[in-house]
């Protein structure tokens, strides 16, 4: 029995390196590692944990969310196996980032139904709508952020960021507006998927099992709308996602007042809410490369009239956190949960075997 290998791939490392070469360089020229270092003198070690908790915390109520999508198709999963499969998910976001997180959906969707037995186009349903409550909120928050901002006078706000924030509302929005349209239209999915199947099947020149595959999709697509439509038809049902996605939410925003008030640099709730939103957005864009993150973000809070040394300094802790921290616990979750597998897998296979002989 071996652990599952995570797709590590070489442009992965050298996207790392590339990534810490130029925060080093941004360090030295820009900032100066001498003003970092006395900003890291004053940190508070208490608030700076508990904003680790808070993050931790984050997770579970965003897994519990999931969760509770899960039950309403009656699927049922114990909560620490939504909380591993979900940073699972995490972990394959963080190695292939991609606009839509495709990679990390599907394998919250399949542990699902592995742990689950059921179908993997019901689980799907559930992530997806999880996907879109999580967008709705990061919208929300972004709007919450530009009124805040709007009536800040005290911020001299480039008209170039301006329009940067509104591009990024702009492709969440319609991002909502396409995963609902596309998961509440049974034909255009299945026109797709015949496209996906075709264009394969001729990259592959004849190797696929086309007529097989067309079938298998159909199957999982059907799945898939039963479950987003019975989603759908309860709204009442999503109060109780929406409420815990929520809390997620303020947990998640909570941690970086927490590493403020661990370097004793007081910050307002404008201040967090339109960074946290832009941040939030370019994730959920796929836009989250090391040294180019903390960049924009260093970049956002100088903006915001946050002296730089205290900007980097706030963004170095919260990006440990949030990434590096986040990435160590996502990548146990990945390990553990192709553990899991295996071994339910080979005990699947010794009661088929002692059946066999019994019979």
């Amino acid at each position: 029995m071996t652990a599952i290998k995570p797709p590590m791939r070489k442009w992965i490392i050298l996207a790392i390196v590339a990534g810490l070469v130029l925060l080093i360089l941004y360090i030295y020229y820009i900032v100066g590692f001498g003003k970092v270092i006395s900003e890291l003198e004053k940190t508070n070690l208490y608030y700076y944990a508990a904003a680790f908790l808070a993050m931790l915390a984050a997770t579970l109520f965003f897994s519990l969310a999931w969760r509770s999508l899960l039950a309403n198709l009656s699927i049922k999963i114990k909560v620490r196996e939504a909380f591993l499969f979900l940073y699972a998910g995490v972990f394959i976001d963080f190695l292939v980032p991609d606009p839509a997180d495709i990679e990390g959906d599907l394998i919250m969707a399949y542990l699902a139904s592995r742990a689950s037995g059921e179908s993997s186009g019901k689980t799907t349903a559930s992530v997806i709508a999880h996907k879109i409550i999580g967008i709705v909120i990061t919208v929300g928050n972004l709007v919450a952020g530009l009124i805040l901002l709007a009536l800040r006078a005290r911020y001299s706000l480039l008209s170039g960021i301006l329009i940067f924030v509104l591009f990024i509302l702009a492709v969440l929005i319609a991002s909502i507006v396409a995963l609902y349209y596309i998961s509440t239209r049974p034909k255009v999915t299945r026109r797709i998927s015949h496209w996906i199947i075709r264009l394969f099947s001729f990259i592959m020149r004849g190797k696929l099992d086309s007529e097989k595959l067309r079938a298998t999709a159909h199957k999982l697509l059907e799945s898939y709308h039963e479950g987003f439509q019975t989603l759908a038809a309860k709204p009442k049902a999503l109060i109780k996602p929406m409420l815990l996605s929520i809390v997620s939410w303020a947990l998640d925003v909570s941690v970086i007042f927490l590493v403020f008030a661990s370097i004793g640099y007081p910050i307002t709730a404008d201040q967090v809410l339109i960074v946290y939103a832009l941040t939030g957005a370019l994730q959920s864009m796929g836009i989250s490369f090391i040294g180019v993150t903390e960049v924009i973000t260093t970049t956002l809070y100088t903006i915001l009239s946050i002296p730089l040394a205290v900007s980097l300094w706030a963004t170095l802790l919260t990006r440990f956190i949030t990434f590096w921290f986040k990435l160590l616990i996502s990548y146990c979750a990945f390990q553990y949960a192709g553990l899991k597998l295996l071994f339910n897998q080979d005990k699947k296979i010794e009661q088929k075997t002692v059946d066999s002989v019994a019979t």
